[in-house]
């Protein structure tokens, strides 16, 4: 497979693309804009020329050619002053001397001089002028798409492999030339003398009988603007070039770097060379910015993860060694139970039936007190293995808690031991197995109990927690606090830190038990010398 560019390479592709399609966009825009604004130009000066020229014409004929009739001798007829094609003609031979760029032509069809016959192209547009209702239109209408308006044309052509820009008008009969161009009978003899009869006769006001032209050549006018919208093009693409490379440097500085930096953090996360504890330096509020405090709350919440499960672990190893011990528990209380309760009997019997010596009396009461501590140990056992079914009830969790502190109140006072309440009343009735949370509130109590010598206190408070829809359960001592290094074993079967014959290391295993019976939670919080926080969770519904 081919490899895939980089999101950089991507983008700059597409910006350079962008900017040379917009450079060749404007140099095109360009030429097209000068290109009509020379046609444009080209119209102004056209019709400037052709007014000269009707203008010319219009003294000609309205003025100079009346007065010379008046003058001259029937018949006789001066083209040079009266004719004014000829008179026009004449003017435009010096006006081209001047301007050899305007080409000027005035033709016909059948004209009386032959030189003045239409080629084929203005013939066909003599023809068209001759079916075209301009009149109706006149000097005021629209040009419309193809460049007619009222008896004009103007547009672009080719002629003998060169374009111009064509300006035509139609020459139409008009009444002051019937005279010499209607029925030769009436024309003057000089006139007919010079050009005969066939020719440019026969005509009627309004005919159509050619047409005079102005052509400009426009190669050469396009040829440069071509040359300066390539210049153009030329040095738009080499601003191109350059704006590329500010854009790359640009886009580098500010997106690709700190990017890169970004990346270069999380590889380091991914391979294990930083700890998910490490923070994204942030600075800035820009979207780079945002996805690395994104990032960064992606790698608090793995951290809480990746604890929320060691947690989890730790708890799933403390069931399963709670579950094996649970078994052996079981099976050794049973095989002990019995031999301790044949030495009770037989000791108790001894005891009534031995002489009255009181070293024998002595003695046996020491072997039957050790046999009802071992006895105590052995039911421990088996409450701790004894795998019984919950009998759920609803309860009131402040209720079942002071039933057992009421019991347990007066012990405390004795050694000036305060015992604060801070239940919340409006706590909902919670589904449990009363004796057995009984007997875990117990074991809490005696746990804090054990850790004060004489004064202190013991806080007990409720509360309901609205987003875990739970009940918590905390109890507060200010006794001698758990070391933190044994912390994680206090749940541990048989793990007690207490003197021989004072706990048999169970109480907190029980307890751990019932509660995740209950399917909640325990845990602990200690700080040696200042006390310790046990937290319990019971979900409302179980």
């Amino acid at each position: 497979m081919k490899k895939s560019l980089k999101l950089t390479t991507k983008f700059m592709l597409g910006i350079g693309i962008i900017l040379l399609c917009a450079a060749g966009v404007a140099s095109v825009v360009f030429y097209e804009y000068m290109k009509d604004l020379y046609i444009k130009e080209a119209y102004e000066k056209t019709d400037l020329v052709l007014g000269h020229i009707d203008a010319t014409m219009e003294y000609v004929r309205d003025e100079l050619r009346p007065q010379l009739f008046h003058a001259l001798p029937k018949d006789e007829f001066i083209r040079e002053a009266m004719s004014t094609s000829f008179v026009n003609k004449g003017i435009m031979r010096r006006f081209d001397k001047r301007f050899p760029d305007y080409i000027y032509r005035r033709v016909a069809i059948n004209p009386m001089n032959p030189k003045n016959k239409a080629d084929d192209f203005e013939a066909d547009f003599i023809r068209r002028f001759s079916v075209t209702p301009f009149a109706k239109g006149g000097q005021g209408g629209l040009r419309d798409r193809n460049g007619w308006k009222g008896d004009e044309w103007k547009g672009l052509t080719t002629k003998g492999g060169r374009r111009f820009f064509v300006h035509l008008k139609a020459v139409v009969m008009e009444e002051q030339c019937i005279m010499c161009h209607g029925d030769p009978s009436y024309s003057p003899k000089s006139l007919i003398q010079r050009y005969g009869r066939e020719h440019g006769h026969y005509w009627k006001v309004g005919d159509v009988i050619g047409l005079e032209s102005i052509a400009i050549p426009v190669d050469d006018t396009f040829y440069q603007i071509r040359r300066v919208a390539f210049s153009l093009f030329l040095l738009g693409l080499t601003g191109t070039v350059a704006l590329f490379f500010i854009l790359n440097y640009f886009y580098y500085t500010v997106a690709v770097r700190p990017l890169k930096r970004v990346s270069s953090f999380f590889k380091s996360i991914v391979s294990g060379q930083k700890g998910l504890d490490v923070r994204f330096d942030v600075k800035g509020q820009d979207e780079i910015s945002e996805v690395a405090e994104s990032f960064n709350q992606m790698v608090s919440h793995l951290k809480k993860s990746q604890d929320e499960r060691k947690e989890m672990e730790e708890k799933v190893r403390q069931a399963e060694k709670l579950a094996s011990i649970g078994q052996l528990a079981a099976g050794v209380a049973h095989e002990i139970n019995n031999p301790l309760s044949i030495i009770l009997g037989y000791t108790r019997m001894l005891t009534e039936d031995c002489p009255a010596n009181e070293q024998i009396k002595e003695d046996l009461a020491v072997v039957q007190n050790n046999a009802r501590l071992c006895k105590k140990i052995v039911e421990d056992l088996l409450n701790f293995s004894r795998q019984t079914n919950l009998q759920p009830v609803k309860a009131d969790i402040n209720e079942t808690i002071e039933s057992v502190v009421s019991a347990m109140e007066g012990k405390f006072r004795d050694r000036e031991i305060a015992i604060i309440r801070n239940y919340d009343r409006s706590l909902p009735v919670i589904g449990i197995d009363v004796d057995k949370m009984k007997q875990v509130f117990m074991n809490l109590l005696m746990n804090s109990f054990q850790a004060m010598y004489s004064k202190g206190a013991i806080n007990i408070s409720t509360r309901y927690d609205e987003n875990t829809n739970g009940v918590l359960i905390v109890f507060s001592d200010t006794g001698c606090g758990i070391p933190k290094n044994i912390q994680h074993k206090i749940f541990d079967p048989f793990f007690t830190t207490k003197e021989p014959g004072y706990g048999t290391g169970l109480g907190l295993a029980v307890t751990y038990g019932i509660i995740k019976e209950h399917r909640g939670e325990i845990s602990v919080e200690s700080e040696e010398g200042k006390g310790t926080v046990f937290k319990i969770w019971l979900p409302l519904k179980m």
